[in-house]
């Protein structure tokens, strides 16, 4: 299987390449046409919500708040909603988001028809407000601050390999992550699963997986090259040989990623039955994916084609 990687490197590059420029087409008509170049989350989108409350002694369960908050406002196109039961001091509490470009006059007019209800059923301690939340996705300090410490890392790793291992290796280390990334991020777009903070958090365990599945494939390739039985051999063979003998740790650790993924969304759905809950775990799921079509495919046919670049021996 390796053996047709490495031969068909130039197909295996030029498939990362069209995977990320699908991604970069979808995430720039999303943002011109939609909420931005992914489907940011809660912690990052622009969003407008109505909060609708009543106190607890008036509607004890808080069904009369769910149904008149229902019928004036689920025709406005909310794309969440949630609900709290109140106890004690604390009130029944609905609140339904919409997307930033929702109409104010719409929501103004649903919020105050609310308002008026509960004054027909005598409910004073009911309210109902518009708000706005501004996302500041592009330029939040946590993405920033997070690249940062992502292209600190990579460069560290490059000059580690242009060291200790192969000068190719180095630019093939750094293509490899950049290519995994670069996936990781186009998947994102293409799909438009919330990007939170946990998608930047699983932007570094995907770095940091990716160091180590090149670390011990180049490491590989480097002892066949050292061998002296190989002096003959043809170096596209020794990178196969190399991938292949590697390929089983890091299907491991991509698969042990995926398979802990879905554990916690079964508990998590579990507690929270919900299409919503189990969207961060989808992207947990694309970031394992990411990991192993790199290790798997685009690092042994990017180095393939850089092998030239390495001397054999010490």
């Amino acid at each position: 299987m390796m053996n047709k990687i490495v031969n068909l490197r130039h197909i295996a590059v030029i498939v990362s390449v069209v995977i990320m420029a699908i991604g970069m087409a979808v995430g720039t008509i999303c943002h011109f046409v939609s909420n931005g170049f992914f489907n940011y989350g809660d912690e990052f989108a622009s969003y407008k919500s109505v909060e609708v409350t009543t106190s607890v002694p008036e509607d004890i369960n808080g069904e009369l708040l769910g149904t008149i908050a229902a019928e004036e406002l689920s025709s406005l196109g909310a794309y969440k909603v949630s609900f709290a039961e109140g106890s004690g001091i604390q009130p029944n509490t609905v609140i339904y988001k919409f997307p930033a470009s929702a109409s104010d006059s719409d929501l103004q007019a649903a919020v105050d028809s609310i308002i008026a209800r509960f004054e027909e059923r005598g409910l004073e301690d009911g309210s109902a407000s518009l708000h706005s939340n501004t996302g500041v996705a592009g330029g939040i300090w946590q993405l920033n601050y997070a690249a940062i410490a992502l292209a600190s890392a990579v460069v560290i790793q490059a000059i580690y390999f242009a060291i200790r291992l192969k000068p190719g290796m180095a630019l093939s280390a750094v293509l490899s992550q950049l290519a995994a990334v670069g996936v990781y991020a186009s998947l994102l777009a293409i799909t438009r699963c919330p990007v939170g903070l946990e998608a930047i958090a699983l932007a570094a365990v995907l770095t940091v997986i990716t160091m180590i599945c090149n670390g011990i494939f180049f490491g590989k390739v480097k002892s066949l090259y050292k061998d002296e039985s190989n002096a003959k051999a043809n170096k596209l063979s020794l990178v196969a040989t190399g991938a292949e003998s590697t390929a089983k740790f890091g299907a491991f650790i991509c698969i042990a990623f995926a398979a802990a993924a879905v554990i916690f969304a079964v508990f998590a759905l579990i507690a929270s039955p919900s299409i919503q809950t189990l969207l961060p775990y989808v992207v947990c799921i694309i970031a394992a994916a990411a990991c192993a079509y790199n290790f798997a495919v685009f690092a042994p046919a990017n180095y393939a084609q850089l092998c030239g670049l390495d001397r054999r021996g010490k």
